[in-house]
């Protein structure tokens, strides 16, 4: 987990690397497709732990996004989390997110390739020159 806004300490150490196919982010990147959980409590897609931890903190529905590279392969996943059990989404709605997750998906592969190795090059030709 890289960024998060109002979760708790559990939430966010139980999260911090997911490894198993039993919440709505591990099933989005498997898919690679959204997937939106309107009642966290009644899922199929939870196993007890990770579902008792997102409860705890509040939430009752969830919608994973993948952030995905040019290829379609997730290198992210951005999530909402809600208090209340969601009716789902609109077709207008599921478009825009899945764009955002293509171009968000895009701008994280640019930056990574360009930005951070232009840094990194920066850092190593400056202190080579030092010496």
């Amino acid at each position: 987990m890289v960024r998060h806004s109002g979760l708790e300490r559990e939430f966010t150490s139980f999260f911090a690397f997911v490894d198993s196919p039993t919440t709505s982010c591990a099933q989005a990147a498997e898919d690679r497709r959204q997937v939106t959980v309107r009642d966290v409590a009644t899922a199929d897609v939870f196993d007890e732990g990770s579902r008792r931890v997102i409860l705890r903190a509040g939430s009752r529905a969830c919608h994973s996004v993948p952030l995905v590279n040019r290829a379609g392969v997730p290198i992210g996943m951005a999530s909402s989390h809600h208090e209340r059990p969601l009716p789902g989404f609109t077709r207008a709605q599921l478009h825009a997110l899945e764009t955002t997750g293509l171009m968000v998906g895009r701008w994280l592969c640019w930056h990574r390739h360009t930005v951070v190795r232009d840094a990194l090059d920066h850092l190593h030709t400056t202190a080579t020159a030092e010496r």
